[in-house]
């Protein structure tokens, strides 16, 4: 079931999503999500620079927020960890700048993923995630840091 498509020879298009009426324009961007997604809120996310590089199965709940230029694979699912929760702000997941998001993992809850932070392929992430860190399992556990390069600062 195609929950998200846009064929590619249309400019715009009238879909209904769970009773919701959408209009989607085409544009360059928003080709990134092809077919079998459901990402509410998109054009919040293409100004803030976030990229699919495999645009499929990707599900994100309409009260995430993302940081600046993070990059999310497919297969990932991020929102509430209950159906009750649809309507709280404060039971989706915060995504910090520069996270990328590996293949397959799931990010439920009211957790916070610091700046910088690596996702590793298949994890559940159901707590908080430190800045500049390397999570990867399920449930997700510190792996490892991520090094920031700081030779243009050395004179």
């Amino acid at each position: 079931m195609n929950l998200f498509s846009i064929n590619r020879f249309e400019l715009k298009r009238e879909i209904t999503i769970f009773g919701k009426k959408f209009i989607i324009k085409r544009n360059k961007k928003l080709n990134l999500i092809k077919r079998n997604c459901f990402v509410e809120n998109l054009d919040m996310h293409i100004k803030n620079n976030t990229r699919f590089p495999h645009p499929v199965g990707i599900v994100i709940g309409n009260h995430v927020k993302f940081g600046k230029n993070c990059i999310i694979y497919q297969n990932v699912t991020i929102g509430t960890k209950t159906n009750d929760q649809f309507d709280d702000e404060n039971s989706f997941p915060q995504i910090g700048d520069n996270v990328v998001i590996y293949a397959g993992a799931v990010i439920c809850g009211s957790v916070k993923i610091g700046d910088n932070a690596v996702i590793g392929a298949n994890s559940t992430v159901l707590h908080d995630v430190e800045a500049n860190s390397i999570y990867a399992g399920n449930p997700a556990r510190k792996i490892g840091t991520k090094e920031m390069n700081c030779s243009s600062v050395n004179n």
